[in-house]
């Protein structure tokens, strides 16, 4: 079975109290030019290891900036997810930065990120699975110095980043868990922060361990998604797909084919015990894909009906290429970070024979319905503290979430992300005396970077302008739901011509329907070919992705195209050949002399389908 990587990564976060003493003085960071990439500027922030022991030594942060193109108005700090997520490199054509001329933009490698980032065996091998073993081997492994990278380091790393800056004050932003940390900091040193820009929105009232916003957020999510007809002749009941889904695979998991990412096709399965977890995290993986997102509904009807193949396919794009090294995204910080500051069920001190029963019944205590369509049982074996059991270090202080400082604050959210859900933009909207929430109703997780109407509202909220609460809507379109293609050819009614070959005919375009709508979701799932939903790969090809070329690609059993379509502006054109049972071979053409249809033969027969 695949990797699928833990769907809390980028967005669970840490809950600990920092007194505001003020760090003393940090030396200034003397920035030069990095190599390649002028004009932004390169230099190392050097932080002790352990404050309360220096002798212990230092870590050296890697920071960047990108100067002010305009005359300088001031600065503004951009903290990357994770926990464990690089914050550089910069690029010099950064958007955010173009978007506030005024402002140096600056960014840096949390501690335990980037050139220095935390490793361990256990997390980090390619075949390496994040189990709570694994994560127990790992704490063993980065040993007793995993104790000094919580989100408390990180926020005196910070205001040690401001002093080297020579900054009085600067405005602070992160993504997801940045956003953790820049409450965090800004709770602690009010008169620090001019602004705050909070993208993705945690809330570190509800990080107790089981990441309840996520599972709160599934109904509302799959109902918006489906609203307006965005489902018709998909589904008529998401959320009851989900239910059923959630119940079937309890006591035993949905097995089926599965196309890999190199287009074989293998037996796999999903769900059942000790694998609750997977479909929330099949779930989560729409946040950071719109595609992927829309290819949920149709799959998870499918497999309601006994179709697994299509939610099948969705464990592939879930596990994505190869894993990216620790320098990029480090397993081994996430947890220590995580593991140590969230507010568990239990402390450092709990023997780890009882924690299971401590987690399963705060699960319990708040309730079946507080994770509905999902299950008790679920939310338990995906959450964050049944990961963290074996962990050395748990509940180290948790914060006492208070309100943020008097300074224009803007929050952006994306109607679709379940990470960080919209609720908990609005909690924390609601702990702001100057909010701006921005909504964007299609869009999943992170917005800075994928927007420019979010780009827009930044720059308005730095140069003292009017933020639009609504000014993502049309840029972040709701997506609709991707159908799935019958499962066999007798479920398909012919087109073009009667029996076998019409059934053909319109199985293969189907197939070639399904390569064009989901394509996107294997570049959102860092793959080189979308897979078929049973077998075959299907690429873009071009500079602007002019072209889709397919390769045994199958969407409906027994049938398979090869061949590449060009799009000529209007539509696609180009030539296929169909691989059917048995004699039911034939090619079919699109567009062929710009007529509007696919015609051809299969098996001898002329078919003509009109496009329409």
């Amino acid at each position: 079975m695949p990797r699928i990587r833990p769907f809390l990564a980028l967005a669970a976060a840490a809950c600990v109290a920092l007194t505001a003493a003020a760090t003393g003085a940090a030396d200034p960071i003397a920035f030069s030019t990095c190599k390649g990439r002028a004009p932004v500027q390169c230099g190392t922030l050097t932080v002790p290891l352990d404050r309360a022991d220096p002798a212990k030594g230092t870590l050296r942060l890697a920071v960047e900036r990108l100067p002010a193109r305009q005359a300088r108005r001031g600065v503004m700090v951009l903290l990357a997810g994770g926990p464990g997520q690089a914050g550089t490199p910069i690029s010099p054509d950064d958007p955010v930065a173009a978007a506030i001329p005024g402002f140096d933009l600056v960014m840096l490698d949390q501690r335990g990120t980037g050139k220095g980032a935390l490793r361990c065996r256990a997390l980090d091998t390619p075949d390496s699975s994040e189990t709570p073993d694994a994560v127990g081997r790992c704490a063993t492994q980065v040993g007793p110095n995993r104790a000094f990278y919580t989100t408390q380091d990180s926020v005196r790393d910070l205001d040690d980043l401001r002093a080297g800056l020579g900054a009085e004050s600067f405005a602070l932003g992160g993504i997801s868990y940045g956003t953790y940390v820049s409450q965090y900091y800004a709770q602690q040193f009010p008169s620090r922060v001019s602004h705050l820009v909070l993208d993705s929105v945690v809330d570190p009232a509800t990080l107790n361990g089981i990441k309840v916003p996520f599972f709160q957020s599934a109904t509302p999510v799959l109902n918006d998604l489906c609203a307006k007809g965005r489902c018709r002749g998909v589904t008529p009941d998401p959320v009851g797909d989900l239910a059923a889904l959630v119940q079937a695979t309890a006591a035993a998991p949905l097995r089926g084919n599965r196309s890999t990412a190199s287009g074989k096709v293998v037996r796999s399965s999903v769900g059942g015990p000790g694998n609750q977890g997977d479909l929330p995290a099949l779930m989560a993986v729409g946040d950071l894909d719109s595609t992927t997102r829309a290819l949920w509904p149709g799959a998870a009807r499918a497999a309601r009906q006994g179709d697994a193949a299509p939610m099948l396919r969705l464990l592939t794009l879930a596990s994505g290429g190869s894993a990216p090294p620790p320098t990029e995204i480090s397993s081994a910080l996430f947890y220590a970070t995580t593991c140590a500051d969230s507010a568990l069920p239990w402390t450092s001190a709990t023997p780890v024979a009882d924690r299971p029963a401590l987690l399963r019944g705060r699960a319990d205590a708040l309730g079946a319905g507080m994770f509905a369509p999902f299950s008790v049982d679920v939310a338990v074996a995906s959450s964050i503290a049944d990961s963290c059991r074996l962990w050395p270090e748990a509940s180290v202080d948790p914060l006492q979430v208070g309100p943020l400082p008097a300074v224009p604050t803007l929050l952006l959210d994306g109607g679709q992300d379940m990470r960080t859900p919209v609720a908990s933009a609005r909690a924390v909207a609601a702990r702001s005396s100057q909010p701006s929430l921005v909504i964007a109703a299609g869009a999943g997780h992170s917005l800075l970077y994928s927007y420019s109407c979010a780009q827009r509202q930044l720059r308005n909220l730095l140069y003292g302008r009017a933020v639009s609460a609504t000014a993502c809507n049309r840029e972040a379109p709701v997506p609709t739901a991707i159908p799935v293609p019958p499962a066999t050819l007798g479920q398909v009614a012919p087109a073009g011509a009667p029996g076998t070959a019409g059934r053909v005919a319109r199985a293969a375009r189907l197939t070639v329907r399904d390569g064009v709508l989901a394509m996107d979701a294997a570049t959102g799932s860092g793959l080189a070919a979308l897979p078929g939903i049973r077998g075959g790969l299907a690429r873009q090809r071009g500079v602007l992705g002019e072209s889709i070329s397919y390769s045994r690609f199958s969407a409906v059993k027994g049938v398979r195209i090869t061949g590449t379509l060009r799009f000529n502006g209007s539509t696609f054109q180009g030539a296929l050949r169909v691989d059917g049972p048995g004699a039911w071979d034939g090619t079919l053409y699109l567009a062929r002399g710009g007529e509007r249809a696919y015609s051809g033969s299969i098996g001898g027969v002329p078919v003509r389908i009109p496009l329409g």
